[in-house]
């Protein structure tokens, strides 16, 4: 195992021209390519700096071992403020950087006039279909407004697919529930976001990176938590990530409905507010700088310490694992991992 661990780190290496005076600056992500990027920062004698930027809870012994020793030498950062405390709890320093966007992607083009700008709120989302906030929005806007008959609402979903089971889904609740005061179009999938997607809305309700999108071209953003459904506020406003936060969201999409009808909030304000949170904070070149400085002073410890991967072979299933996935491929692991699961269960042992 190790000859053929230290085959593949030597074909990174020559993979990037790697001289022996060169300075290399290593970013890894979770699980098993940060495993990887231990090994060569190790060989290069540089810190591999883990950014977290999907949810993970770490279960196997040598995942925990790993990212509590990332954690502790503060070489793991999360991607906002909740990611850390809420994937590891609040023992550790909570080092993070918001995910860089940069505004100029969405190109600017020029909207064509809609000729039906007769409704009180226009709302949009933008979204994988996989998503369940998708149609618990759709049933919430449903049931509010047949609520309140007066109110003209117009729901626009830009999704990712216009056909499969989640699409027929969706498309049989919007027929079988049409209300003269609501029309909901399900659009997309689109192959690139223009600014002209944003326009003539009162108000984008999502998650992720679809809220940096929107607040972006300057339209006021509710987020919600994808645990519930339910909605935590305005990004850049009274909430201050774009996704899930350590505490739950527990307020319904109507509350925010309502406030904005009885004009208790003030739309225009939510929108500047919400568009300079997110070039303070949010915005490429600032989020790359700061990110690239905490690299560069972390990466001058010269007191480097790098995980043990040599004493993990008591983990022997993860380690199995970890080696054939990037020795032999997920698909050929999955087939001979079945057999190979046959083998460890007569030592009372389970590959998974």
């Amino acid at each position: 195992m190790k000859k053929e661990r230290d085959k593949i780190i030597n074909e990174i290496l020559n993979f990037i021209d790697y001289a022996e005076n060169d300075e290399i600056l290593i970013e890894s992500h979770a699980v098993n390519p940060a495993l990887w990027a231990e090994m060569l920062a190790e060989k290069v004698e540089t810190t591999n700096l883990v950014y977290g930027i999907g949810p993970f809870k770490p279960k196997r012994k040598i995942h925990k071992r790993f990212y509590n020793k990332k954690l502790l030498s503060n070489e793991f950062l999360g991607c906002n403020e909740s990611y850390i405390p809420d994937s590891f709890g609040t023992i550790y320093n909570n080092n993070y950087f918001n995910i860089p966007f940069d505004k100029n992607e969405i190109a600017i083009v020029n909207k064509m006039e809609d000729p039906e700008d007769n409704y009180d709120l226009r709302i949009l989302t933008i979204s994988r279909i996989q998503k369940r906030y998708v149609k618990q929005s759709i049933l919430d806007l449903i049931n509010f407004s047949k609520l309140n008959s007066k109110v003209r609402i117009k729901y626009d979903l830009i999704l990712s697919k216009d056909k499969g089971k989640e699409y027929d889904q969706l498309a049989k609740i919007v027929k079988n529930n049409k209300q003269g005061n609501l029309i909901i179009n399900l659009k997309g999938p689109v192959a690139k976001l223009t600014s002209d997607l944003f326009e003539g809305y009162t108000l984008f309700i999502g998650m992720g990176t679809a809220v940096l999108n929107a607040v972006s071209m300057g339209l006021p953003s509710l987020v919600v938590d994808y645990r519930n459904n339910k909605y935590y506020g305005f990004f850049g406003f009274d909430y201050h990530e774009f996704g899930s936060g350590v505490k739950i969201a527990d307020k319904s999409l109507d509350y925010f409905l309502y406030k904005i009808l009885d004009n208790e909030v003030d739309l225009e304000k939510i929108k500047e507010r919400g568009y300079n949170f997110f070039l303070e904070n949010y915005d490429s070149e600032k989020v790359n700088n700061k990110f690239l400085e905490y690299q560069i002073r972390i990466n001058q410890n010269n007191n480097k310490q790098f995980f043990p991967m040599k004493t993990q072979i008591d983990d022997f299933i993860s380690f199995v694992e970890f080696i054939m996935i990037h020795s032999i491929g997920i698909e050929r692991t999955i087939v001979f991992g079945k057999a190979i699961s046959k083998f460890l269960k007569k030592f009372n042992m389970s590959f998974r």
